[in-house]
């Protein structure tokens, strides 16, 4: 990743972002993408939280407690991610820019979307299908091969980035996909969503392509 850099979400107060989650099913990394168009560049900024039991049995345990010491991986009480505080952080978020759209799987998501709407947060189901990630999968390289995206300085997103490979259909269509099932890709899928529910937006559609 050419252009990272610390991204400070302050100093874009009341910036127009968008959000992709990328939620874990049971006990493994979930992802918070923030993606905020300013000034004809895409800054991305993801958050990682962790159960504190897949510190001591998943096969990436020593990189989890790694970046947990480094203060990049937020570790959660208990077995499972604890989803009401992945909420926290994004009201936290919703302080310091104003959130349009909230990209998620709805897929093992209920509870969190309920609760997520129940404090006015504006989200909006994702498909995990290959023709839905085509479009944004394809400006993402676009953008940044033209210099247009700079990405939080996080080993973890560095760490995804590295773990992806392309599916594609007979159509050309193509998604991400890990490289191997014990790698984790969440944070490049995070920031596909993010990108997506973007690309989605009227006003938008037809804008991106031009920048």
């Amino acid at each position: 990743l050419k252009s990272t850099e610390e991204i400070d979400l302050s100093k874009f107060k009341e910036c127009t972002a968008y959000l992709g989650i990328d939620l874990a099913s049971v006990s493994d990394l979930t992802a918070v993408s923030v993606m905020i168009p300013y000034n004809e560049k895409f800054y991305f900024k993801t958050y990682y939280y962790l159960p504190q039991s897949a510190l001591a049995n998943n096969s990436n345990a020593e990189l989890y407690k790694d970046w947990k010491r480094k203060g990049y991986l937020t570790v959660t009480d208990g077995n499972v991610t604890d989803y009401d505080y992945v909420l926290k952080d994004i009201l936290k978020v919703n302080n310091h820019v104003y959130i349009d759209k909230i990209a998620y799987d709805s897929y093992n998501a209920t509870q969190f979307a309920i609760n997520a709407t129940a404090e006015g947060l504006p989200l909006e189901p994702y498909s995990q299908a290959l023709w839905s990630f085509n479009k944004p999968t394809k400006e993402l390289e676009r953008l940044i091969k033209s210099g247009k995206v700079v990405i939080d300085n996080n080993p973890i997103t560095r760490y995804c980035f590295s773990n992806v490979t392309l599916k594609t259909d007979h159509n050309e269509n193509v998604k991400p996909v890990k490289t191997e099932a014990q790698q984790k890709i969440d944070g490049v899928i995070s920031m596909i969503e993010a990108l997506g529910i973007y690309l989605e937006q009227p006003q938008y559609n037809n804008l991106i392509m031009a920048v």
